[in-house]
This record gives C-alpha cells, structure tokens and sequence, in this order.
C-alpha cells in the first residue's frame, strides 16, 4: 500500500511551498526544485497503489521506504527554516533579516543551503531507481481533503447503536435466560465464535439489559486479549469497583487477589471477560481462585476458541454460538449503512443487484458487512464505482483462495480509503486495544502531525471532526453516541480486528515501531511512541535505551498516567525531544512532587516545533514563562492543573494559538492581561473572567477582538467576575457557534450573580449550541428565549440542583419560533417543568434526553 502518512505530509509541504513561507532566505531556486521534487513523488505514490495492486512488486515497498525518509527531511528543513524566520522576528532582528545581511542569517543560509542539496540529490537517486525499474508515470493533479469526485463524505456520524446489529436480540435474550435461571454456584457462560460475528456486541447488549443491571450489584466488564498480564486485569477490575489508583501502588498480586474477593463479597456480581485467547491461561487460575462462590453470580467469557471456555468452565448448553445473519439479515444491515443518505432504502434497482452480490462476498459477518457498507456510502449512487468493487472483491477472493471474508473487506475497505484518511486511521494503531479517545484529542493529534489542515474557509478543527465522522461512518472506528443531541461524538474507538490490520499497516509504513504484541516500544528511528500504564504498552525505562539513542527524531510522545519514575527516565527529558510536534500527557492523580513535574517541564523551551501540547492532571502552582517561546503552537491543553492560579503573561505571546484549554483549573483566579493578542483563537475552554478594571488580567469585554472565535467556555465564580451587562460583549462575536457557561459560586454569591447574569443579552444570532451548567437561579435565565438566540439547535442544563423551572420567556412564542432540534436535562433534582410541554413548544424537537438525579436510567429519552 501506497505510504499514507508520507502522502500526508507531501500535501503539507506543497502547501507551504506553494505559500512561499519559506522561501525569504533567496533559495528560492532550491525550494522550486523541492517543490517539483515533491510534485514528482506525489504523483509517484498516488500511482504506486495501483501498480501494487497490478504486479505486486517488492521494488515498490524499498523505493517507499525510501522516500519516506527523504520527505521526512524535506520537512524538517521547511519547519528549521520557518522557527528561525520566527525567532528572527520577536527577537527584533527582521530588518537586518530582510536585507540579509545578518551574519546569524548567512551561517544559517549555508546550513540550509547544504541540507536542501542534499535531500534534493538523494530524491533524483531515487527517481533514477525508479526508472531503472519502473515505466515512468504522467503527472497527476494536486487534490486535497475533500476533492475527491469519487467520495460523498457525510460530515455527520451515523449515530447507529452497536447493540441495533439485527439478529442479537433473540441471542441475547437467550444468554440472559442462562443468567438469571442460575441458582447454584456462579456458572461460566461461554460466547464463541469466528472474529467480527459480535461477540463482543453481544455481551454489552446483555450487560445494558435493564433485567440484568436490576439483578446484579457489581457487573464488570474487561478486555482480556491476546496477552494477558493478571495484575493488570486484577487493577481494571478493580478500577470499576471504585478502587482508587494509589491503593495499586507497592501492592502484590495477591493482595489485589483478596481484594476482589473482598468486594466481590458484597454482593451478586456479573463478569465479562471479553476477547480471551488460547494463550498462556494460568491467569485464570488465579482469578477464578478469588471469585466468591455466591449463588446466582455469573461469569461470561467471549472467545474465538471453543476449547478456551470449556477449559474455563463453560458445559455445552451454556456455551451461545452467534450465528452468521442470514442474506436477508445480512441485506438489512447493510443498507442501513451504505444507504444512510436514502433512510436505508436502497434508490434503485441496478444497484440493488450489484450491493447484494457484494453482501454475498462478505459471508453473513457483521463486522464485515458493516465496513463494506461503510465504504459503498461513501462511493455514493455511482453504479460504475460499485461495479468496480464488487469486481475488486470477486477478484481478490479468487487470488487469496481462503475463506477469509472479514480481512479481504478490511483490507479493501482500507485501499478504498480517500488518502486524506488513511493517516488519520494508521494513528489508532499507537494505542491500546479496546481504548476510547475523545474525538478533541485525536483530533488535535491529526493537526499537530499536520495530516489535517484548514481549507475554504474551514478550520482544520472542523475538517478533524468530519474526518472523524467519515472513520465512523465507513465503521472502521465505533463512536458512543451517549449523551449525544447534537449529532457530534465525543468519543471513539477501533475495533480490535480493524486495530490487528492497521497495525500491520503501521509497521510496514514506519509509522511507529511495535513489537510483537503489537506495543509501541522506542527506538533510535522511533518517531511516535506511546505510554500507558496499564500493561498494554510499556513504559520508556523498560525499553533499555540509553540516554544518547534517543536523539531527536521522535515527532508524537503519547503518555497517559505518568508516575514520578517516567518523568525522571532520561529518554523522557524534553530538551532531548526537539522535534517533537505532539507531547500529550497526563499525570497521575496523585502525583504530588511539584519539583519533579517542574524540573520536566521547564524544558519545555526546547520544544519550538511544538504544534499540539497537552498536559494533563498537573499539580503545579505556575506554567514556566518559557511556554511562550513556542511560536509554532497552535494548541495548548492545560486541563486539571488543580493548584495553577495564574497563568504566564507570555501565553499571549502564541500568535498562533487556535485553540485553548484549561478547563478544571478551579483554583485559576483570573486571565492574563492581553488575551485579546491571540486573534486567531478559534476555541477557548475555562475562560474565568475578571472586572476589567482589575489591573493586568482579562474580563470578557477583551474577548471583543476574537474575531475566529466559534467556541467559548466560561466559569462564574463570583458576581465580581462580571459587570452587569458586559455580558452583551458576546454579540459581537460573529463567528460564536458553540456556548458554554458554568457556574461556581458561594451560596451567599448567588443572588448577586444571577441578577447580573440575568441582564438582558444582545441577540446572539450565530449561536447553535448553548449548555448551562449548575445554573444558581431557580428559573433559567431572563435572555433564554427565541429572540436572543433565533438559530439555537441544541439547549443542555447540567446539574442545576435550583432550577424549578424555565423563565417564562422561554414559551412566548412573541419572541419568535425556536429552532431547537435538542435538549439534554440532566440531574436537575428540583425541576418542575414535564416533558410534554417541550414537544409542544419547539416544533423542530427531534431528541429530549431527560436523567433524573435518582435514577441512572433515563426519565426520558425520545427520538421523535
């Protein structure tokens, strides 16, 4: 396959290229040069797949490898050449800059000079090669995210249950049967069955059961896989118990083992233990050892191996084998998908017969049928494209001459992928099996990387997300639609098969070095390394590395739950990591030595090609003034930093910020003066306001120059926090789409904050989305009507324990006809008001979601 990331980043380059950015340092005849040079192998590896696909040869994939290397210089050399422009700029030197006639500019002209020859004569080797073994190819026209004529992308997900699948209802009311029948000793349920039949499905339709939830008190639901490590079972499981991380610390296996004997004591229990394997299985040895012998308790286990749960316990007439859907069956599901535009109905005959000789070829499993309808939706009506696949399918059956169905239409599936895709999806294969990511942080890792970028007038935020619901849509990733009215996701994760073949992928293609269980691991040609502390993935110490190897080619440093031993690794020091454009990480909880974490992150300063910088669960008091040396930021993360009180003013110093992020910092007491500087934001969450009058920080009235501004998140903690009718000031922000306002304030503030609050508002005619969070007042506010927000399509109030009871404003229909399309009611104890009188009042109502604070059902949950 064509190298996906690598046509990634040649798009990118092109584009800053074509820009002439860098092209101030009079090399412009080298930089035109690149340019052709990557024309060249653009075209050169659009057409590669196709050659691929015709002959098959090797001398393909070592010619890729090749490139691939050489465009990663290409693009160190643009961003080296890009920083220095910048450092040359803010430190005031630009005139001398512009005339060239700095001898800072001249020493680095000849090192660039140097670098460009070089990687431009290692590209015409390479060209040689490849007319020495390759029938040369036509140029083919630069297209970008979106432009493909044979892609009808949706930029919306469809939000389909997993749990709809047709044909699980009937075996999950058999499964539950088994269940609930039991009276003796706890019985071992076994759900086996071939890959992508939906095991896994299965097992969480049964635990969703409302007759289940209602008969068991503790249901556990884990991943086991293909290597399993009892400790790190032993802590997931107990993490859904309530356990506390700093309970793991210094503890044995054994001492986890009594503790969930310990709590399993309590009362009825479910466990799933889901995707074993025939593995080393003394595991379960051990495990089975600690689970109580109650009566009534149950243990189901999914497996692809019959023999695996039998050895576990599981007699035949407790073992459920889901069955392949039946054509009919297999036809429904997939025009609900492939026909999504349609409702699921099929517009004509021709493609009628095409789609179902298709569904034939994917032999009645699920996942299959799901991920071949996933990419006939996005080939649209045109019957020359499905006849293509279905030949394709037919033809790479016949080759393979093995009945493996569900990986051919993988691998389809993946070839069929528009190139802007592939990179996005190749980025799951850093983490670990059965992970949820929120759709912001992937989306930002896209960006950071430079696989998404802005075009016609959209973000590059804006098009991660369509691209994210592209994924989901193709039903290569799986979005959880809870929660959900507005049609957007806020978390996703890949299947585990899809996982197992982009895995390969990653490995052929250099994305990330991975051993064989399929674990990022460090590497001296390492440029994307992922740690969790769960066991899936090791930590950076483990890997024996010594200090000197790691070297600075490492471009994303994923880390999840970094104790005090991964932040003291030597491979871990930021000065080392000075190409890095992605570091995300988030501490543990109870991290508290604050030397520790500011000794790590004062070496920030050496990260000037940063582009997406996430750290998370901090406990530092301050952020080091050198954040504000990272030119080249454009998104900055600083979410539950539970003891930062102020901010850096230098954070206004990131010209290029777009979006950010310190929501949770509750002890953050106001914003740097100057916050208007950061004109090109497009997003900022946890704006905590100040009197503008107070000297050297931020009120609302300086948010009036955000002109990029879509998203804003606002905290109210005290009635100081807000002039009375500054509030008006967020009118005047045309491009404001999506709002949020928190409160957290004193029981004696309240009074004086909902009056000012309450002040009537400009009419905020942009806005889409609007959520309220622990609203004080016992009627929503005054300025909640129709006319102050006359295209509203989404209303949420979280957690308003006063609200009796919306303003009557909200009903007038004097104020114009809402356009709201959903509303979310969550945990509002003392709310009067009755559904019914929301579907009589907003005529476009199409989801009310309504949870009560007593219940962990919903009251109310209405597709209408």
């Amino acid at each position: 396959m064509a190298d996906a990331v690598v046509s990634a980043l040649v798009e990118k380059l092109l584009r800053l290229l074509l820009e002439g950015g860098v092209q101030l340092l009079q090399l412009d005849d080298q930089f035109d040069k690149m340019k052709k040079e990557l024309r060249y192998v653009k075209t050169w590896l659009e057409d590669a797949e196709t050659m691929r696909r015709k002959d098959g040869r090797k001398i393909l994939k070592l010619i890729t490898q090749d490139l691939r290397e050489l465009v990663y210089d290409a693009e160190d050399i643009i961003a080296d050449c890009q920083i220095f422009f910048m450092k040359e700029k803010h430190n005031g030197s630009l005139p001398n800059f512009m005339n060239y006639l700095s001898p800072r500019l001249l020493k680095f002209r000849h090192k660039i000079t140097k670098r460009l020859k070089v990687t431009n004569q290692e590209i015409d080797k390479v060209k040689e090669r490849m007319g020495s073994y390759l029938a040369p190819t036509s140029p083919a026209p630069i297209t970008s995210i979106g432009e493909s004529s044979k892609s009808r992308p949706l930029s919306y997900p469809i939000l389909m249950e997993e749990t709809d699948i047709v044909g699980l209802t009937e075996q999950s009311k058999d499964v539950e049967k088994l269940i609930l029948e039991a009276d003796g000793s706890p019985i071992v349920i076994g759900i086996v069955g071939m890959g992508g039949i939906g095991k896994t499905t299965l097992a969480q339709k049964i635990c969703e059961s409302n007759t289940i939830k209602h008969s068991f008190e503790c249901i556990i639901f884990v991943t086991v896989s293909q290597h399993c490590e009892l400790e790190d079972l032993l802590e997931r499981m107990l993490t859904q118990m309530n356990i506390g991380e700093e309970y793991f610390k210094r503890r044995e296996v054994v001492d986890l083992l009594r503790t969930l004997g310990r709590k399993l004591e309590e009362g009825k229990y479910l466990v799933v233990l889901d995707d074993v394997w025939e593995n080393e299985m003394s595991w379960w040895n051990s495990l089975e050892s600690a689970l109580p012998k109650r009566n009534g308790c149950c243990v189901i286990v999914t497996t692809r191996n019959e023999d695996v749960a039998k050895s576990m316990g599981a007699i035949d007439s407790h073992i459920n084998r889901p069955r392949l859907l039946s054509d009919d069956d297999s036809w429904s599901l997939f025009t609900k998908i492939a026909f999504a535009r349609d409702g699921g109905r099929c517009p004509n005959s021709n493609l009628e017969s095409i789609g179902k000789e298709i569904v034939a070829r994917c032999g009645g499993l699920p996942l299959a049928i799901r991920v071949v309808g996933g990419m006939m939706l996005g080939k649209g009506d045109s019957v020359h494209e499905w006849r293509r696949i279905a030949k394709h399918l037919k033809e790479e059956m016949e080759e393979k001459k093995k009945d493996e169905p569900l990986m051919l239409s993988l691998g389809i599936s993946y070839e069929e992928l528009p190139p802007y895709l592939k990179p996005c999806l190749i980025c799951f294969s850093m983490l670990p099996e059965d992970y949820s990511i929120e759709v912001d942080d992937i989306v930002y890792w896209w960006i950071g990387e430079g696989f998404v970028l802005g075009s016609e007038g959209r973000t590059a935020f804006e098009i991660g997300r369509q691209c994210v619901a592209e994924l989901v849509n193709r039903c290569v990733l799986i979005g959880d639609s809870k929660y959900i009215v507005s049609g957007q996701l806020s978390w996703v994760k890949i299947h585990d098969i899809v996982r197992d073949m982009i895995i390969k992928i990653a490995r052929d293609e250099n994305f990330t070095h991975l051993d064989k269980r399929g674990r990022p691991e460090l590497t001296v040609q390492s440029r994307r390394m992922g740690m969790f502390s769960n066991g899936i993935i090791k930590r950076i110490e483990r890997t024996g590395l010594k200090k000197s190897t790691i070297e600075s080619k490492l471009r994303t440093l994923w880390a999840l739950d970094v104790g005090k031993e991964d932040v003291l690794s030597k491979n871990m020091e930021l000065c080392k990591l000075k190409r890095l454009r992605v570091l995300s990480v988030s501490f543990y909880k109870d991290l508290k030595d604050e030397d520790v974490m500011k000794d790590w992150l004062d070496g920030i300063a050496s990260l000037l090609h940063l582009v997406y910088l996430k750290i998370e669960n901090c406990g530092l008091k301050n952020l080091p003034d050198s954040v504000g040396n990272l030119r080249n930021l454009q998104i900055l993360c600083l979410s539950y930093w539970y003891n930062l009180k102020m901010l850096p003013p230098t954070i206004t110093k990131l010209d290029k910020l777009t979006c950010f992020n310190i929501d949770g910092c509750r002890r953050l007491e106001c914003m740097p003066v100057g916050i208007e500087r950061l004109s090109r934001l497009e997003r900022l969450i946890g704006f905590r306001p100040t009197i503008s009058s107070h000297k050297n920080t931020s009120g609302i009235s300086h948010l009036k120059n955000l002109g990029q501004l879509r998203e804003l998140t606002i905290y109210f903690k005290s009635p100081n926090n807000l002039v009375e009718g500054e509030l008006n000031v967020l009118s005047t922000l045309q491009n404001l789409r999506f709002l949020i306002i928190k409160f957290d304030c004193a029981e004696a503030d309240v009074a004086a904050l909902v009056s000012r609050v309450n002040h009537q508002l400009s009419p905020l005619r942009n806005v889409e989305e609007l959520y309220l969070f622990h609203y004080p007042g016992e009627s929503t506010p005054i300025w909640l009507n129709a006319a102050t927000f006359p295209n509203l399509q989404f209303l949420g109030l979280f957690q308003g324990g006063n609200i009796k009871h919306m303003d009557p404003g909200f009903w007038e229909k004097e104020h114009g006809v809402w356009k709201i399309e959903g509303v979310v009611l969550f945990l509002l104890s003392e709310f009067e008001e009755k559904p019914e009188r929301f579907r009589e009042a907003l005529p476009s109502l199409k989801k009310l979601m309504w949870w009560s604070d007593s219940d962990d059902e919903n009251a109310d949950d209405d597709d209408l």
